[in-house]
């Protein structure tokens, strides 16, 4: 299994529980955000983060495909 499907995964676990934690999806995509951005931080430098931030935010209304992150 990839780590784009474990992700995906992830993902999708945490919307269908959010209800049982008192939270709707977008709050617990939230949190693991934050969380991942720590932990991420905490194994890569402050200035790999904040381009890889910048990098993924940047490609939110960018059409392309991204044959590594669709497997």
């Amino acid at each position: 299994m990839s780590k784009w499907t474990v992700a995906k995964e992830t993902v999708a676990a945490l919307s269908e529980n959010a209800s049982a934690h008192g939270a709707d999806a977008a709050g617990m995509l939230e949190a693991l955000i934050s969380t991942a951005i720590g932990a991420l931080a905490a194994e890569k430098d402050a200035a790999y983060v904040k381009n890889f931030i910048d990098y993924e935010v940047s490609s939110i209304n960018v059409q392309h495909v991204d044959m590594q992150r669709l497997t």
